[in-house]
């Protein structure tokens, strides 16, 4: 049969009965209240209609109601579907019709958008989380011991679709549960730890990289929506160990003028990945926080997310860098077009394997057999491999500029551009140019003041002609998806 993640539930729930372990702003729950919960909550489904394999959309915020539905549907074979509430009922009505779902379990707070999303697409099963929860007092909250294997399928994410149409990546228990157990072997996490989790759970690191790996240890968890205060209040209240952002969640933290009057030495780690911290900016949130414990995450949703990492010390030498060495279950390459492994500082595209790997997209045969190859799969990321062995990214394949047939790399520029003292962040682009097939755009988010001239003299004593920005856009913050990762193609669509 295997470990389930359901079982790891009912494990837990064994072991520290009367543990805090899902601490949201409304509430504080044991292991053994989210086990008894969720069985009466499976319960309540199955009577509702809810069957094996039916595909269940979960629409929650961050909060313990995303867990009653998640684990319900587990423990009745139902497959979950965490989606990002963000998207227009159009939208996810065509997510759903794609998926084949069946149903939505939803918070209350959600309804309206649920009502309008009748209207694109029809379902056998509306559940309001709350009133199912409420509904299902008097049944019982024992397991259920639905005999589930490890290798079924038990849960669906999206990709973030900063490109187009959102796709389907599919889990089985054993591969989200190797994730669990590798990351909690890399970052030495127990049961003592106390995990903060305020990014999105609908996107695939907080939930399966990181959530998985503290709850497969049985720690603690610190579940919100992020807010740069309420990240901060958090950890001094609840004495956290552990979380997660993008980058710019820190960046944001850091600004906070009482800073300095918060009490951060509870944390361990502080966990960053789905988009660069330029070195600068690295140097800026670790001295804000006083505090050294960052590490650079590095994987994709189709790995797991499972990949590599950056540990703190190496940050004094290979800042800028993913990391050398995988986690204990992954293994990475950069190869070039025809598949051989690329020399020192040669530029290739990034390939992982290990036993994380999606069982492929959903309902996408041809895209599945594109994105893995022989067991291995393709990023479509541009790296570089230095002398040490140390993994650099350059770029998204799809991302590079071509510029009168010269490859310019965004990443380089917008590394350039965070040395400025005034600048916070930036994204550079190609746009369309009539002779030169594309330019180089930069949007810039200011933390001080400066013109655009000083920049233009700036980037220009740092990089070649050719690389430079020849146009600039300034803007309070950059079009971001809820995952937190920057969406190019609304970049592009910023006026200068």
């Amino acid at each position: 049969m295997g470990a389930t993640i359901h079982g790891v539930l009912e494990r837990n729930a064994r072991k520290f009965p009367e543990k805090d372990a899902f601490i949201t702003a409304s509430n504080r729950l044991t292991y053994e209240d989210m086990n008894k919960t969720c069985n009466r909550l499976a319960r309540f489904l199955q009577d509702g209609g809810v069957r094996r394999g039916d595909r269940i959309a979960v629409m929650s915020l961050n909060n313990e109601h995303f867990f009653y539905a998640f684990f319900a549907c587990m423990k009745i074979g139902a497959i979950p579907m965490p989606m990002n509430i963000r998207l227009t009922p159009k939208e996810l009505g065509a997510i759903f019709q794609n998926a084949n779902a069946a149903g939505v379990l939803h918070e209350t707070e959600l309804a309206e958008t649920v009502t309008a999303l009748k209207e694109n697409c029809s379902l056998n099963h509306y559940f309001s989380i709350q009133e199912s929860v409420e509904a299902s007092a008097n049944f019982s909250g024992g397991n259920l011991n639905v005999p589930i294997d490890s290798r079924d399928v038990c849960e669906i994410l999206f990709t973030s679709g900063t490109t187009g149409t959102p796709k389907g990546v599919v889990f089985n228990h054993e591969r989200i549960l190797a994730i669990a157990a590798a990351v909690s072997v890399n970052f030495s996490l127990s049961h003592k730890d106390s995990m903060l989790t305020l990014m999105p759970l609908s996107h695939s690191a907080p939930l399966n990289t990181f959530f998985m790996s503290g709850f497969y240890c049985g720690a603690s968890h610190v579940i919100g929506d992020f807010t740069p205060k309420g990240f901060l209040n958090w950890i001094q209240q609840e004495k956290t160990t552990f979380s997660f952002a993008a980058p710019v969640a820190y960046l944001l933290a850091a600004k906070d003028p009482d800073l300095a009057s918060y009490d951060l030495s509870s944390m361990s780690v502080f966990a960053y990945g789905g988009g660069p911290l330029a070195l600068a900016s690295y140097h800026h949130v670790k001295k804000a926080f006083q505090n050294e414990n960052f590490y650079q995450v590095y994987g994709l949703t189709e790995a797991g997310p499972n990949g590599i990492l950056l540990y703190p010390e190496e940050h004094l030498e290979k800042a800028g860098s993913i990391g050398k060495n995988p986690t204990v279950n992954m293994e990475i390459r950069v190869v070039r077009p025809d598949g051989s492994d690329t020399a020192p500082n040669e530029y290739g595209e990034i390939l992982l394997t290990g036993d994380s790997l999606m069982l492929g997209y959903d309902n996408n045969p041809d895209e599945t057999n594109a994105a893995i190859q022989d067991g291995w799969l393709y990023t479509g990321d541009i790296a570089y491999r230095d002398e040490d062995g140390y993994f650099y990214i350059v770029d998204r394949k799809k991302d590079v500029i071509i510029s009168g047939g010269v490859n310019i790399y965004p990443r380089e520029v917008e590394e350039v551009l965070a040395k400025h003292d005034a600048v916070l962040e930036s994204c550079v682009v190609g746009v369309p140019h009539e002779e030169w097939g594309e330019t180089v755009k930069a949007v810039v988010v200011l933390k001080g003041a400066v013109s655009e001239e000083k920049l233009r003299a700036f980037a220009a004593e740092q990089l070649a002609e050719f690389k430079c920005p020849r146009i600039y856009s300034f803007v309070d913050e950059l079009p971001r998806n809820a995952s937190g990762k920057i969406l190019k193609q609304q970049v592009k669509l910023v006026h200068a």
